[in-house]
């Protein structure tokens, strides 16, 4: 089963904005900050794939003062009251993955964790782990990721990271394995990413970003993956309330 790049790179987007990106301060008690959008994204229409697809999608965000959020597919909650080291739980819907073959699963849930710590003003070290529920894959994928952030001109800001996905053997095989061939666990791929962003008013944001990719491993040596390098890139207008 080849999980669907985009969506796959859709959510781990969507949680490194509502995670890793977030404003350092804790939200006033009762309050809720609230966003909605739409994101326009190119990128390979699967991990390793030649071909590649075009979505447009709506985007929603809403954080509590709590500590529960939304973002996207992904809910979560902070559990701690420290805005310099945030973790938590997460939940996700994967809305369904190309195999091989041509076939696609279903809607599954996908179970994880993260945390987030900022030993500087303008560093911080992020990481979550998720599960996917379902008899059609499995296995455990560990994504961990350093970002900094800097302001260019006033409503002008530009973001930066470099990370690295791991997965054990049962999540390798789900995505790279076939009869003859078995990927063991191990690092599965490393990124490097950036994003621009433009205040437009008090209520709009412009964004754009793009992250480049690139198997290794046991994905790598698969016979399932036609390319080791994969570009992502994505628009995004957000309305916040």
């Amino acid at each position: 089963m080849e999980k669907h790049y985009l969506l796959a790179a859709l959510l781990s987007s969507a949680m490194h904005a509502a995670l890793a990106q977030q404003d350092m301060t804790l939200l006033p008690e009762g309050s809720v900050d609230l966003t909605v959008g739409a994101i326009a994204a190119n990128a390979p229409a699967h991990a390793g794939s030649k071909q590649r697809a075009s979505y447009l999608m709506p985007q929603f965000s809403a954080e509590w003062s709590n500590g529960v959020f939304v973002e996207g597919l992904a809910l979560g909650m902070h559990m701690s009251a420290d805005p310099l080291l945030r973790y938590g739980p997460l939940i996700a819907l994967d809305l369904g993955a190309q195999r091989a073959g041509g076939g696609r699963t279903g809607l599954r849930p996908v179970f994880g964790a993260f945390i987030n710590y900022t030993p500087l003003h303008s560093l911080l070290l992020h990481a979550h782990a998720f599960a996917p529920a379902s008899r059609e894959g499995s296995g455990v994928l560990l994504d961990v990721k350093a970002a900094t952030q800097t302001a260019l001109v006033p409503h002008h800001s530009l973001a930066a990271g470099v990370g690295a996905s791991m997965a054990d053997g049962a999540y390798m095989q789900s995505d790279f394995g076939t009869a003859l061939y078995r990927p063991s666990g191990g690092l599965r791929d490393m990124y490097a990413e950036a994003r621009w962003q433009w205040q437009v008013s008090r209520k709009y944001t412009l964004s754009t970003g793009v992250r480049a990719s690139r198997l290794l491993g046991g994905a790598a040596a698969s016979s399932r993956t036609e390319q080791r390098t994969g570009i992502a890139s994505s628009l995004t207008l957000q309305y916040g309330y």
